[in-house]
């Protein structure tokens, strides 16, 4: 079958039909944050090997290489494809693969958690990725990349991703069951059903806990979405080295307004 004319996925959506396809109930969210973490650390690879990059991520079976070896290569060489696009598109239209907005809000939460382990682990790959190529390699992400630090706001960034996601299973492991005040309310603005009172009657949630909740959520859906654009632009973009120096980055993707949503040792989001 020619696989070729099938369109990437353009959504979390389509990305989780495409993995029901290939036999996986791998994570969209995490799936697709591996691979805009390893555009953003200079990766770049043909379709095949994206192919490759993405079924190891899922931790795919022999089973399911030898039969969608051809599909992957097709989906994962297109979407890296199309996403390198995105993230390099002056009018800032890159988006992270996330469940919709209908999905419940602990649904949604643990796929903010899931894409930045995705990120984070795509990121380091392609780390691993330079130090094998760059002694082999005159090519300028080579030339750019060996021996250099990465920028502050790549590190900041990078930093706000992993307290992101460990905030996010810390709260999910616990259940949000921590620091309740006087009235029954949990610590977490994001868990607001399903809350018991002191008599054991269920707790009705105020409209605007809901809404906060949902602020707070898009807040930092907002936030990965700059950051990775900052990491991206100031430390990935190897096809803009000769153009533009890496510090001519956009001011508006700086990662320092992660500390408007976390409050130092408080793993609640606002």
């Amino acid at each position: 079958m020619n696989y070729q004319n099938i369109p990437p996925p353009d959504n979390f959506d389509e990305l989780a039909d495409w993995l029901i396809t290939v036999d996986s109930q791998f994570s969209p969210s995490e799936l697709h944050g591996a691979f805009i973490g390893s555009l953003s650390g200079c990766m770049r690879l043909p379709p095949s090997q994206w192919a490759q990059f993405g079924l190891a991520v899922m931790g795919a079976s022999q089973h399911v290489i030898g039969h969608f070896s051809e599909l992957a290569e097709a989906t994962l060489g297109g979407m890296a494809r199309q996403q390198l696009e995105m993230l390099a598109s002056e009018d800032l239209i890159f988006q992270p693969f996330l469940p919709d907005d209908d999905e419940p809000i602990e649904q949604r939460t643990e796929g903010l958690s899931s894409w930045c382990k995705g990120f984070l682990g795509g990121f380091a790959e392609a780390q691993v990725f330079l130090q094998k190529s760059q002694p082999e390699s005159d090519s300028p992400e080579g030339r750019s990349r060996s021996g250099l630090s990465l920028p502050e706001n790549v590190q900041e960034a990078l930093q706000d991703l992993s307290a992101i996601a460990q905030a996010i299973v810390e709260d999910l492991d616990d259940g949000y069951e921590e620091d309740g005040d006087d009235d029954g309310f949990m610590g977490d603005p994001l868990d607001v059903d399903g809350v018991l009172t002191e008599d054991g009657e269920e707790y009705e949630a105020d409209a605007n806990d809901a809404e906060a909740a949902e602020r707070d959520y898009m807040e930092i859906v907002e936030y990965l979405r700059l950051a990775a654009i900052t990491v991206f632009t100031e430390y990935g973009w190897i096809e803009m080295l000769e153009q533009s120096p890496i510090s001519d980055a956009p001011d508006q993707a700086s990662p320092a307004s992660v500390s408007k949503l976390f409050r130092p040792g408080n793993k609640t989001m606002h």
